[in-house]
């Protein structure tokens, strides 16, 4: 796990370093840049928890969270709004039974791969629907 982290760390300076999370905020920004501030932050998030489930919610972040930063500053909003969403979603991993804390009720429990997708699928749009709904609230957009 530390190896993993450390590689994504290394990842994430190097897509900061080669302008690879500047072309990748640009292209975001531009598929929903119309629809405002939210749109992008949205994108954000839902990008972050559909990474979190094959990879570990620290890798995930660490490779979202410079391009999300990038995009917050390209469209002069606050890279604290970007970052907290990032952050929660990353630990959204919900729908698939991959996360450690999964792992361990997976075959005690005799659950199916489709009981974490039915279930953990609601709890993941509630979740989603709070994080997007809570973090501009405390840390506006426009601060």
């Amino acid at each position: 796990m530390l190896v993993l982290i450390g590689g994504m760390s290394s990842f994430g300076i190097a897509m900061d370093k080669t302008g690879t999370a500047q072309f990748l905020a640009n292209q975001i920004i531009a598929l929903m840049g119309d629809l405002g501030p939210m749109a992008i932050l949205s994108a954000f998030a839902l990008l972050t928890i559909f990474l979190t489930q094959p990879l570990s919610n620290a890798a995930a972040a660490l490779v979202v969270l410079p391009v999300a930063l990038q995009a917050a500053e390209t469209i002069h909003v606050n890279p604290i709004t970007f970052a907290l969403t990032v952050m929660l979603s990353a630990s959204v991993s919900l729908i698939t039974p991959f996360e450690p804390s999964c792992i361990l009720v997976y075959g005690p429990g005799n659950y199916k791969f489709k009981d974490f997708f039915k279930t953990g699928m609601v709890l993941t749009l509630i979740l989603l629907a709070i994080i997007l709904w809570m973090v501009p609230i405390f840390y506006p957009l426009n601060a």
